[in-house]
Formats: structure tokens, C-alpha cells, sequence
């Protein structure tokens, strides 16, 4: 194959890969204006006493993570695992301000990538590598729990090298309210789990099970692990 054939199957791989990522953002990015306005009506409704929650003020953030490997502000191992009851993806990476490498294990064997900040496209591959359509869902559903009973600190915790509070998470033990509210968002879906987040909130570690209503009804069985930590 003649390297101008090389260059356009590279370039139809990158737009390939770049419409899979836009998707699954655009798909978590609705999901997130659709919990906004829910919020709102929610903010706006008469309050009573089972509406309050002890972190109503919560705001926990597991999209950031996406931005830090992004633009990554300092030097930190992230780890990231995903399971259902057929498919199992883990990933692995070591970033820095200036490069990123990556091992990928999942249904087809496992790959290696080495990113490059200083070459746009070598680097944006290196992202798309680490990019993920039930990370993205999985991020917009936890961010409708923001402000809710769903979410209770369970006190500081220094954890991966950053200063952190640990959070449970736990759909199934909200108050009526916030239970019907996600009910109307996700049907019996539920989320148990831990995160732990800074001050700015952006997690730096998760442990995650959730059960995904289908269409059928049937509930999906998932469970997700994160991590980020500081080198």
C-alpha cells in the first residue's frame, strides 16, 4: 500500500474513532441538560422535610477526569476498570504534563500506546485510547445524584496522594423524593458505591455497582472501578 493510502486509513480511523467519542459525549451531555432542568423544577418545588439531606449541597464530578488526562495539570497513574456479566475492559495509564502511556486489556487481548503532547494528533489517539461510552453514561448518571440523599459523607480521608471526602452512594436508600426523581430518570435502575473527591470535587477514586434497567425490564449488572492517583 503507498504511504498517501496509509495516511487516508489513518485518517479514516481518527475520524472513526473521533465520531464514536463525540457520540457517547453528546449522548451523556443530554443527559446531563435533561438532569439540569430536573434540578430546577426540583430546586423551585416547595420544600418539606423530606426533601432535605445532610449533603444537599454535594457536587461530585466524574466527567473532569476526562479533562485531567486531557490537559493534565501534574503526573498521575489512572486506572480504570469496567465488567458486565459478558464483557471486561481494563485500562491503565501513566501521565504526565508531556507524554502518556497506555496499556488497554479488553475482549480482543491487550495494546500498548505511547502519547506524545508535543504531536496533536499522537496525542489526540492517546485520549481516544483512553475513552469510554458506558464511562461517559456512567459519569452523566452520577452527576443527576449531585445535591440528592443518594449521596452521604462519611468523613475526610487522605487517599492516592490527595486530601479527600468519602462519599456513599446509594440510590435504593434516598428519601421518597429523590428516589422517585431518579425513578423518573432511569426507571429501577439503581447505583451503590464509594467516592472519594477533593475539595474541587473531581473524584480520585470510585467504586461503582449498578443495575441498568433495559428495555426488556431485565436489570444489567455492572461494576466500575476509577482511580487516579498522584505520582
Amino acid at each position: 500500500m503507498t504511504q498517501r493510502g496509509n495516511h487516508q486509513r489513518r485518517g479514516n480511523l481518527k475520524r472513526e474513532l473521533l465520531n464514536k467519542c463525540c457520540l457517547g459525549l453528546f449522548t451523556a451531555l443530554v443527559l446531563v441538560s435533561l438532569l439540569g432542568c430536573n434540578s430546577s423544577r426540583k430546586a423551585s418545588a416547595s420544600t418539606d422535610a423530606d426533601t432535605s439531606s445532610s449533603d444537599s449541597g454535594t457536587q461530585l464530578d466524574v466527567m473532569c477526569i476526562g479533562d485531567r488526562i486531557n490537559n493534565p495539570p501534574e503526573s498521575f497513574h489512572y486506572s480504570y476498570k469496567y465488567s458486565d456479566a459478558s464483557n471486561s475492559v481494563a485500562q491503565e495509564a501513566d501521565i504526565t504534563p508531556q507524554a502518556m502511556d497506555i496499556t488497554v486489556t479488553d475482549g480482543s487481548g491487550t495494546h500498548k500506546y505511547h502519547g506524545v503532547r508535543s504531536d496533536e494528533g499522537n496525542w489526540g489517539r492517546a485520549v481516544l485510547d483512553l475513552s469510554s461510552l458506558n464511562n461517559a453514561a456512567m459519569a452523566a448518571r452520577l452527576s443527576s445524584l449531585n445535591g440528592t440523599s443518594s449521596l452521604t459523607s462519611k468523613g475526610p480521608e487522605n487517599i492516592n496522594g490527595y486530601s479527600t471526602t468519602k462519599y456513599a452512594i446509594d440510590t435504593t436508600s434516598a428519601n421518597a423524593k429523590d428516589k422517585q426523581t431518579y425513578h423518573a430518570l432511569f426507571g429501577n435502575s439503581y447505583a451503590q458505591g464509594t467516592l472519594w473527591a477533593p475539595a474541587d470535587g473531581c473524584a480520585v477514586k470510585l467504586v461503582l455497582d449498578e443495575g441498568l434497567q433495559q428495555q426488556d425490564g431485565s436489570i444489567k449488572k455492572v461494576h466500575y472501578e476509577m482511580a487516579r492517583i498522584k505520582k
